[in-house]
């Protein structure tokens, strides 16, 4: 049942509430992943900052994978977009071989990708 609202103030009021916890959500989430992420990493000697930015290049995704699965993968070495991309597809390509599910990479790609 929707709640009902006395005017649009008390409206706009209630949303700007909701989407205030939704980031606290999403802030808290991004937080311990990152923990986790960095958990695993510190293996290999290597240390994220913001989950979104320092996967983006895909290197920091690989070396992810690569301290989970126990298997070396390839990855492109140099820095322009097309590496970059490349080493992203180079980690998903390997979570689809491995049939994981439901992997959501927003974050990592400027567009949303489910496999």
């Amino acid at each position: 049942m929707w709640p009902s609202y006395q005017d649009e103030h008390e409206f706009n009021a209630h949303l700007v509430c909701r989407m205030c916890c939704m980031d606290e959500r999403d802030r808290v989430q991004k937080k311990t992943f990152t923990k986790w992420v960095n958990k695993h990493l510190m293996k290999v000697r290597k240390h994220i900052n913001d989950l979104y930015e320092d996967l983006r290049d895909g290197h920091n995704l690989i070396s992810l994978l690569e301290v989970l699965s126990g298997i070396k993968l390839p990855r492109e070495k140099g820095r322009m977009r097309f590496h970059r991309l490349q080493n992203v597809q180079i980690a998903l390509d390997f979570l689809k071989q491995r049939q994981v599910r439901h992997f959501h990479a927003f974050p990592i790609l400027p567009w949303s990708v489910d496999i």
